[in-house]
């Protein structure tokens, strides 16, 4: 494929990518159903489990044999920024010096911005794009709305990538903040990282602030 044939193709998957992010900011019911099914216990393992505990004195037992006294789920920690080739970037701040450090863009593309008044700049860097918007109060000043991660190419720190399963990104995050068959999100106090679903299998990845 010449030079010339390669610019369209990744300007076509920009525009694409647009109108995508456009419809994933919205929102899942909170109502919804988890997208695993809950694992039972066998009943066998149950009464041999009761049966146990009733074998051993209750003042007998250690610390180490009493797991119950552990919490079951410990904290996850999450990087709610995304590392492109060394530059950390950081939903919500101004884009230009990001944008600057990360050098030329594979493809750009801007169109009007799905949430905000203005102008969005989509920039992408191999299975990265960086998406602005402009300030409210400030037009001429852009910042960073999303960091969409759209093929295998490009992980999240923490090693989830496109393709991945619901279970390697349980694994690494826990449980989500929300989540449907088709969603997963985290969330901390003005961002999130969203996952998209295809069956058990992770579609897209967006970093993202979050638009109360």
């Amino acid at each position: 494929m010449n030079k010339k044939s390669m610019i369209s193709v990744l300007a076509a998957a920009a525009m694409l990518a647009a109108l995508t992010g456009c419809g994933a900011q919205s929102q899942p019911a909170a109502d919804s159903q988890s997208a695993a099914p809950t694992d039972s216990v066998a009943p066998a393992e149950t009464e041999a489990a009761a049966e146990s505990q009733e074998a051993a004195p209750d003042d007998d037992a250690s610390p180490a044999e009493t797991p119950a006294d552990t919490p079951a789920d410990e904290a996850v920690q999450i990087d709610f920024d995304y590392n492109l080739n060394g530059t950390k970037i950081v939903v919500g701040e101004e884009a230009d010096p990001v944008i600057e450090k990360l050098g030329e863009a594979d493809a750009t593309f801007e169109a009007p911005s799905c949430a905000f008044t203005g102008v969005s700049y989509f920039y992408t860097y191999g299975g990265v794009q960086v998406i602005t918007y402009p300030d409210e109060h400030d037009q001429s000043l852009n910042r960073i709305y999303e960091v969409d991660l759209n093929n295998d190419t490009a992980a999240t720190n923490e090693g989830i990538t496109v393709g991945s399963t619901y279970e390697d990104m349980i694994a690494k995050y826990g449980k989500p903040s929300q989540e449907t068959p088709a969603y997963a999100m985290y969330e901390t106090e003005g961002k999130a990282v969203r996952f998209f679903l295809t069956g058990n299998t992770v579609s897209q990845i967006v970093y993202t602030i979050v638009i109360n």
